[in-house]
């Protein structure tokens, strides 16, 4: 009797995970582990936090409004590295008075700087509320600003055009100390608003960025020198 060899075929082996033939359940991940790092992961995503690990299992233990936890998170990171006004002062080594100016509030700086300019100037008193100061018999509007962070510039804002003075006195503070240009109303209302270089602020006057009015200013960095400008005007 002669031998016959078997010839059945064997059955591919079928994984009890996904059911589909040619591999096993070992070829898979845990689903349960795979779940439970999921989960994990998406609560990672909406704290903006590491994922916890298992040693950190009494995580309610944690105090999550400590500084030193929250300081990890995404948006504290951002606001951390962004270049604001106050960092831009101190990166370009800006003395400790001029950062003293730099950081108050808008509107309690611009008095501050008024009231120092009107003293190093010997500004005689206003003559209403629609100018800040005279000298030589001239109304003197004085603007302050301070430098955008990172940036050669800044903007006067409120210019009014139909207040009564005759000078704007545009002040920028610089990181040693104040710069001053001045211009006479005339030219800033006429000539700068038909070039397109002030422009119309609503309600609120009128605003002029330094970079595009420089050109046209006239640089004051002594009394004689205001007083030479306030006497070559017509």
């Amino acid at each position: 009797m002669s031998s016959q060899k078997n010839t059945t075929t064997r059955k591919p082996r079928q994984c009890s995970i996904c059911k589909e033939e040619g591999h096993d359940s070992r070829k898979h991940d845990d689903p349960t582990q795979k779940k439970k790092k999921t989960k994990e992961a998406q609560v990672a995503v909406n704290l903006e936090f590491p994922t916890l690990s298992d040693d950190d299992s009494h995580a309610h233990d944690v105090d999550i409004l400590s500084a030193n936890y929250w300081k990890n998170t995404k948006t504290f990171k951002r606001i951390k590295t962004k270049e604001t006004q106050l960092k831009y002062y101190k990166r370009m080594e800006s003395c400790d008075d001029v950062l003293q100016l730099v950081s108050l509030e808008s509107k309690p700086f611009g008095s501050v700087a008024e009231n120092i300019i009107q003293a190093i100037f010997k500004m005689g008193a206003r003559t209403s509320t629609q100018n800040d100061g005279t000298r030589n018999g001239k109304k003197i509007e004085i603007k302050c600003a301070r430098y955008w962070a990172g940036k050669d510039n800044c903007r006067w804002q409120h210019l009014e055009p139909e207040h009564d003075y005759d000078i704007a006195m545009l002040v920028v503070l610089d990181f040693q100390g104040l710069k001053v240009w001045c211009i006479q109303k005339s030219i800033l209302m006429g000539e700068m608003c038909d070039k397109k270089i002030v422009t119309k602020q609503g309600k609120q006057g009128c605003w002029v960025e330094k970079s595009a009015i420089e050109p046209y200013l006239t640089p004051i960095k002594s009394i004689t020198e205001l007083d030479e400008f306030i006497n070559a005007m017509p």
